[in-house]
């Protein structure tokens, strides 16, 4: 097939960006502020730039084609805590479907047996808890808004070309990592949202993603397109309000340096339908797949600027941190991440 496949890949990228990135250009306001978060201490730690990484459940929330690279049963829970009487939940849990049974070599989790799928299906459940407010004249104290958001996604692989590594080479690298791959991710959301206890609404969305993985010399590059919340307005009387319609592309660079020191550096750019475009980048380096160390940088958003993070690994446990200093009163951004799988 020679280069027809990549020269395939990157128009279809291309041509799904721009036109996405086109309906976004029709701006107004938005509701279901649950849909502007995303899950996970590990994508704040890299400043968020994580549509073209994608390579745990948190993927859900930036790009399902990512979804795919799961090798095994996953599951996450994150916390986080951030301005004031405001608080945000997740869980996650992901599964490999088919595919042959394979011990994966020189990654994290060693003890555990990953597959050779070519797709992964996930479920999250989100809730966030903004604010508290009082009413007049009663002097009742009551929340804000709560919402509640239901995501059901799945990543398949769409193409994949087995590239000729050397055998020392093809030991040390993850399952699938060898190979040039695309997939392509769908997901369907279902969100529940109410306001001072009192009005109450309910939205449907779907999320669609792609997501490239290629071979350069010993390391891998990766690119990822996703469009987020195209659905039904969230409508509490009368009139309702959009959903937070949101692009999302960027770029992921992996470097494996002799099996024990791992870099991964990326970069994203964000277009709201309510807002102008915004960017950030990040890195993630991870020493013998046990501790790893990011930092990254968000320019555009109302909040976060700086971010960093810690991660560490126990047999099967993974424990993430990540901070997100917001430069404001209301508080920094930190979120607590725990993930296993087997």
């Amino acid at each position: 097939m020679g280069k027809r496949p990549y020269f395939f890949i990157f128009t279809l990228v291309i041509f799904f960006f721009c036109h996405a990135t086109l309906i976004c250009f029709a701006a107004g306001t938005s509701g279901a502020i649950i849909l502007k978060q995303t899950s996970g201490a590990r994508p704040l730690g890299m400043g968020e730039a994580f549509v073209a990484l994608a390579d745990d459940v948190n993927a859900l929330n930036f790009n399902p084609a990512g979804l795919v690279q799961i090798k095994s049963h996953e599951i996450s829970v994150m916390y986080l805590d951030s301005l004031v009487d405001t608080w945000f939940g997740f869980i996650g849990y992901a599964y490999p479907i088919g595919g042959k049974v394979e011990r994966q070599r020189g990654r994290r989790f060693k003890s555990i047996q990953a597959r050779t799928n070519r797709g992964t299906i996930a479920l999250g459940i989100s809730s966030l808890q903004a604010g508290k407010m009082v009413l007049e004249p009663e002097g009742n104290t009551v929340r804000a808004e709560e919402d509640y958001l239901a995501n059901l996604g799945f990543g398949y692989i769409i193409w994949r070309s087995e590239e000729k590594v050397e055998k020392r080479r093809r030991r040390a690298m993850a399952i699938g990592e060898r190979r040039n791959e695309v997939s392509l991710g769908l997901g369907v959301k279902f969100v529940y949202s109410t306001l001072v206890q009192k009005y109450s609404a309910m939205a449907y969305a779907v999320d669609v993603g792609l997501l490239g993985k290629f071979i350069v010399g010993k390391n891998r590059l990766q690119l990822g397109v996703a469009g987020q919340n195209l659905g039904t307005k969230i409508k509490f009387e009368e009139e309702g309000d959009s959903l937070p319609l949101t692009v999302r592309a960027g770029a992921a660079y992996l470097m494996d340096f002799k099996q024990e020191h791992r870099l991964i550096v990326s970069g994203e750019a964000v277009k709201p339908n309510d807002g102008d475009f915004r960017g950030s980048g990040g890195m993630e380096y991870w020493y013998r797949e046990i501790f790893a160390l990011r930092a990254g940088y968000k320019v555009g958003y109302d909040l976060d600027s700086f971010t960093c993070g810690v991660g560490f690994v126990w047999g099967n446990f993974q424990l993430d941190y990540g901070w997100g200093m917001s430069g404001s009163k209301m508080g920094d951004n930190h979120r607590f991440s725990l993930t296993t799988r087997f």
